[in-house]
């Protein structure tokens, strides 16, 4: 018995090396290719029109701001075909700033066209704050506004 234990020492030495070996250089590998931060997105099914969710990465850094790069991420839409883009195609943020606990962003007047598939306006920016409010603990109120002017408030 001592005979086949010593024997099987080696070996398993071996492959103790190996795996930790495999498992340092996995590590390395993936800290270099981080995939960036998780990011939820909620829209509205086309198929029942009930809140769905998204999920993507976001880079740590974006050049324009966490906040503005997740903003653009949302008015661009869903991946999936079966949700409704919040609000018309070709919506861009014309300025978006934090101030205190509030993100004050003003959308184009694209918004107010209401094509390509989109939710309702006053849905749409429901689910545009309530999209902000889930994904940034730091921000407590979002005032939306449409060319310059106050869309709606929250009742």
């Amino acid at each position: 018995m001592n005979f086949f234990t010593a024997r099987l020492k080696k070996p398993a030495q071996c492959l103790i090396i190996i795996v930790s070996a495999i498992f340092c250089i996995s590590c390395i590998v993936w800290l270099v290719h981080f995939p960036g931060i998780r990011r939820v997105y909620m829209f509205e099914s086309s198929d029942n029109g009930k809140i769905c969710m998204e999920s993507r990465f976001l880079p740590l850094r974006p050049v324009q701001g966490r906040v503005n790069m997740y903003v653009d991420e949302l008015l661009l839409g869903p991946e999936t075909s079966r949700y409704r883009p919040l609000f018309s195609p070709g919506t861009k943020a014309l300025s978006c700033f934090r101030r205190g606990g509030t993100l004050y962003v003003d959308l184009s007047d694209t918004l107010l066209t209401e094509s390509g598939g989109a939710s309702e306006i006053k849905k749409g920016i429901k689910l545009f704050r309530k999209n902000i409010l889930h994904n940034f603990e730091n921000i407590r109120t979002v005032e939306v506004f449409v060319g310059g002017r106050l869309a709606y408030e929250d009742n």
